[in-house]
């Protein structure tokens, strides 16, 4: 397949800024929000270190990962040019689409709480003409033109992706240029870990998805707890269930960039994981209610648990775009095994209740055994925690007091698990070209 795309030269790069200036003055965007990034290898001229430059923007790939990806359908391809457009208009600003794409193209400004992108200057492309950022770079080491061969698995540095990306780049097999001696040399090391250029921002940490951690763990624990009703009649935790749900929906919608278009995520559920989940929640809270305030027959049960289910599954789905930091295939605080823990809870099933604590305290260890996170004292007084609260006591509660349900119990099993999914958000990450660079002398070195 022959298609017009960027075409990059390593050996050409000097590292001038200058596509990005042209960026800027083309389409008008306002710094620090750049389209187009340099990341570049030993910024600090190192000597005998060698040193390298990677320009690289959105590269409006045939199986675009951020249009899949959008809940609110604010991406769309120009036919003719093939570029992948985003609709300011349109977009609700929850930043799914900086996650999914490899590249690290779709940037979200906060000042407009909307995501913006390279859009190929559409305008430009169109008309015959050339992107400015590869009109404007001096050494012609960035240029637009025809491609044969799409996909950068070859290309040294970039984020090894299946999205067939509109990208070629030349002189790719830069190992030569960097001996094994000479990367070896004393400082390179620190070099590697503390290069100002090399953004090692993986968009993704605890501290700053509260609103996801909240919403996530609180519809696991609801999709559970609904068997609370089954034998249980009780109007007061009835309303209690139906506010905290509500809360846990208002919460994820004002965690948008644009709370007002919350609507629009449900749009794109045919192809988006994070569309179907917030499709997913609304369907199993007004289903949930209706089976606790309206419809209470077993039917009504049935269908509220499978549309939690689905919802759950889809939770799931929403991180597989993820990178991990861990080894096992799940991870302790998957939400389907915390939604059957409050399952097993409320039907008073203790032994398999103890069975799977067992199981996800198997997976907790093995997860910090094997673990690439370094140990801090905060780490390890939140492993104590989780570990105390949410698996030690709870066995202890039900092994020593004929397994009976209090009150404690459930306390203590709501803190381990949400510590639990606290942690999940710092055991993911995004690829991106900066952390691949960085990552791929570091394999050389």
């Amino acid at each position: 397949m022959t298609t017009e795309g960027f075409v990059f030269d390593y050996a050409k790069c000097v590292g001038c800024h200058a596509c990005i200036v042209a960026c800027y003055v083309e389409n008008k965007t306002q710094p620090p929000i750049v389209w187009r990034q340099i990341n570049t290898y030993n910024s600090q001229k190192i000597p005998l270190a060698g040193f390298l430059n990677l320009s690289i923007a959105c590269n409006h790939c045939v199986e675009a990962p951020c249009l899949i990806a959008c809940p609110a359908k604010a991406y769309t391809r120009d036919v003719q040019t093939g570029a992948v457009i985003h609709q300011p208009e349109k977009c609700i600003g929850c930043q799914y689409c900086t996650w999914a794409c490899p590249f690290d193209a779709p940037k979200y400004n906060p000042s407009k709480g909307i995501v913006e992108k390279c859009h190929l200057c559409n305008h430009l492309v169109s008309v015959g003409s050339k992107p400015a950022c590869t009109k404007q770079c001096p050494t012609g080491a960035l240029s637009y033109g025809l491609i044969d061969k799409m996909g950068v698995s070859e290309s040294f540095g970039l984020p090894k992706t299946s999205h067939q990306p509109r990208f070629i780049a030349t002189n790719a097999n830069v190992v030569d240029v960097f001996p094994e001696q000479d990367i070896s040399i004393s400082g390179l090391e620190m070099n590697i870990h503390n290069n100002h250029t090399v953004k090692l921002n993986t968009k993704i940490h605890s501290r700053d998805e509260w609103p996801l951690i909240i919403f996530t763990f609180v519809y696991s624990f609801l999709a559970g707890s609904i068997f609370l009703f089954a034998n249980f009649n009780n109007m007061l935790l009835k309303v209690v269930y139906l506010t905290i749900g509500l809360l846990g929906i208002l919460l994820s919608a004002f965690h948008l960039g644009k709370p007002f278009r919350a609507p629009r995520s449900i749009l794109n559920y045919k192809t988006s994981w994070l569309s179907r989940e917030i499709l997913f929640s609304g369907l199993f809270f007004i289903s949930s209610n209706l089976y606790l305030f309206v419809f209470r027959s077993n039917w009504m049960l049935v269908i509220a648990s499978l549309l939690g289910l689905m919802l759950l599954v889809s939770i799931e789905r929403v991180y597989s775009i993820t990178r991990k930091n861990y080894v096992l295939p799940i991870h302790s605080s998957n939400t389907i095994l915390t939604a059957l823990l409050f399952v097993l809870l409320f039907s008073g099933l203790w032994k398999l209740l103890v069975g799977l604590m067992a199981l996800k305290a198997l997976l907790y260890i093995l997860r910090k055994a094997y673990s690439y996170e370094a140990i801090s004292l905060l780490m390890l007084l939140v492993t104590a925690a989780r570990v105390l609260l949410g698996l030690i006591i709870p066995i202890g509660i039900i092994s020593f007091s004929n397994a009976s349900f209090s009150l404690f119990l459930l306390f203590c099993l709501i803190v381990g698990e949400f510590i639990d999914r606290y942690e999940f958000y710092n055991d993911i990450y995004i690829d991106t070209p900066s952390r691949e660079l960085e990552q791929s002398f570091s394999r050389i070195a």
